[in-house]
């Protein structure tokens, strides 16, 4: 247990010798992330609109059973809506010249537990073309549903409109990732150093690792010591200097 303890005592003193270099390594590390957030990574901003799914009802009271099936059509709407059939539409209609594949990775399709309505989510690196993708997408999917599943029950009920505020990047994670990291390097650097460091540090290496016997110890003075002690034989060799010409 007092191994532990001394062990304990130990590491607390290296990070403590060398603590500059752990508040050096945070500070570096703050400072890059701030640099690739604010002056590196693209800022990307995303629009949504929704859509209703509501199903021809044949009487004029709701059935459980039509709300259903209008739940159960909604996961099939969310892989439509991403498919090929519908998107490539929406390319050829804003003559975008991205591929599919790379048009539906900025599209998400979500909706919440038990809802009717979904929503068409799309991420661009200009807001106003964030809103006109999302818009293009859904109209384009109100269209051809018809065509695809012989149904129509697609109701737009909230356009997107362009949100000027950034979803990514995350400026405040950013920071506090490279703060983080920055000072688990220096930590890490502070250890590794300290394992390569196999110089003599007390006497107690001499005494138990060795077997030697220690014949004493030289303390290490300090630089205001080291001044005094300097000024004060400066003092004693002038006063000598003065007491030799008095004599002679």
């Amino acid at each position: 247990m007092n191994e532990e303890e001394i062990s304990l005592v130990e590491l607390f003193g290296i990070l403590k010798k060398r603590m500059g270099w752990i508040i050096n390594a945070t500070l570096l590390g703050l400072l890059l992330a701030a640099v690739f957030t604010f002056f590196i990574a693209t800022p990307t901003f995303s629009s949504t609109t929704q859509l209703l799914v509501n199903r021809t009802q044949q009487t004029e009271v709701i059935q459980q059973s039509d709300i259903n099936t209008n739940l159960q059509l909604i996961n099939t709407y969310k892989d439509i809506v991403r498919g090929p059939v519908i998107l490539d539409e929406v390319r050829e209609t804003l003559n975008l010249s991205e591929s599919h594949a790379s048009l539906a990775d900025r599209i998400s399709v979500s909706n919440q537990d038990n809802s009717q309505v979904f929503s068409i989510q799309v991420t661009d690196e200009n807001p106003n073309n964030a809103a006109i993708i999302a818009n293009t997408t859904a109209t384009v999917f109100q269209e051809n549903l018809a065509d695809i599943m012989n149904v129509d029950n697609i109701t737009i009920i909230s356009q997107a409109e362009p949100n000027l505020n950034p979803v990514s990047p995350n400026n405040t994670l950013n920071l506090a990732i490279g703060l983080v990291l920055g000072a688990m390097v220096g930590i890490g650097l502070v250890f590794l150093f300290e394992f390569l460091d196999n110089t003599v540090k007390d006497d107690r290496f001499i005494t138990e690792e060795l077997g030697w016997t220690s014949l004493g110890r030289i303390s290490e003075m300090t630089a205001d010591e080291l001044s005094a002690d300097t000024k004060a034989a400066h003092n004693k060799r002038t006063t000598r200097t003065a007491e030799t010409r008095t004599r002679v």
